[in-house]
């Protein structure tokens, strides 16, 4: 099994739509945070000092998918599990499971790039390989 981080969350009222469910679209946001934290608990410093570094903006988003199993309300703690199932030569793909308990609530995967500024058009991003230094500290 890959390595793999968790990221507690409370859930509040303002996450909940006029059901009182967990809007859908807050697991993506907190998947994002989730994978934030993965990077943070391997040793990897913030993006603002890798940027100054070695050029590497951060993991920008291209894709997102969940599916959702079970429902959610406000006062439950939810406990994402995030870890890398694949390591590619730019990018990869991150897994998440969101549990209440043993209860598996949502699944999500993103796939995301690493990235610098473009050196030929400054206002735009590029991806670049994986650096290998990141990736040894995440595995």
């Amino acid at each position: 099994m890959p390595r793999s981080t968790f990221y507690k969350h409370r859930i509040a009222f303002a996450d909940c739509d006029p059901a009182q469910i967990v809007f859908f679209a807050n697991y993506f946001k907190w998947f994002d945070t989730s994978g934030f934290e993965f990077f943070v608990a391997c040793g990897v410093p913030p993006w603002r000092d890798t940027a100054q570094k070695g050029g590497i903006i951060g993991t920008p988003l291209v894709k997102a998918t969940a599916t959702f199993v079970n429902s959610a309300t406000y006062g439950e703690d939810v406990v994402i599990e995030s870890w890398v199932a694949e390591w590619r030569t730019k990018s990869f793909v991150m897994r998440h499971v969101a549990r209440r308990g043993d209860t598996i609530l949502a699944e999500g995967e993103d796939i995301r790039v690493f990235a610098i500024m473009d050196p030929a058009q400054p206002t735009r991003i590029k991806a670049v390989p994986i650096p290998p230094a990141i990736r040894a500290l995440c595995e």
